[in-house]
């Protein structure tokens, strides 16, 4: 896991990598998997949502949301990192895009992988509970990942997840967590 702990390997290997795209859908959402160092690591920075929020209320997930009338991708990705965690754009280096995702909820999620200098975070208070600083290498432990089936009615589907502390990180933000450290360990 120590090659992950270079910057320069990182964006080596996500530039490399043949993402895959998902036809336009009409709700379209970005999210910044956020990097940020610490000593000679990297983490990934997470939040976690407010439990009163109507959406995903009390989830950890990355920063992002809803794409605007005429915003890019990887615009809105930063900007609405900027507004739930004060970490702005132009003190964020992305590295590139991972693939396309939908959600259960029928969004187009378009995850983008960025390095930030801080952790000088303003959380928006009506939206983030708290933020949780994860060392990158804590994804890597596979005893911390597992996968489980979910049904409902004849539709089943594969749902990931991560444990950290005493929280779960699940859902579509595991799955991207587990393709990037996949990514990660490549040859």
């Amino acid at each position: 896991m120590a090659e992950i702990c270079e910057i320069s390997e990182i964006q080596k290997k996500i530039s490399s990598y043949k993402r895959r795209t998902l036809a336009a859908t009409p709700r379209v959402a970005a999210v910044l998997l956020l990097l940020v160092p610490e000593g000679t690591q990297y983490n990934v920075i997470l939040t976690k949502r407010m439990r009163s929020l109507e959406h995903h209320g009390g989830e950890v997930s990355f920063p992002g949301g809803s794409v605007e009338n005429g915003e890019s991708l990887c615009s809105a990705a930063l900007r609405e990192t900027c507004e739930e965690i004060g970490i702005c754009g132009e003190s964020v280096k992305l590295l590139g895009a991972l693939d396309d995702e939908m959600s259960r909820w029928g969004h187009r999620v378009t995850p983008f992988v960025g390095v930030g200098g801080g952790t000088d975070f303003r959380i928006q208070q009506t939206e983030v509970d708290r933020i949780y600083n994860v060392p990158l290498t804590h994804f890597a432990f596979r005893q911390t990942y597992w996968t489980e089936k979910w049904f409902r009615g004849r539709e089943s589907r594969t749902v990931h997840f991560f444990r950290w502390q005493n929280d779960i990180v699940w859902g579509l933000t595991a799955l991207i967590l587990d393709k990037f450290v996949h990514i990660l360990s490549q040859e």
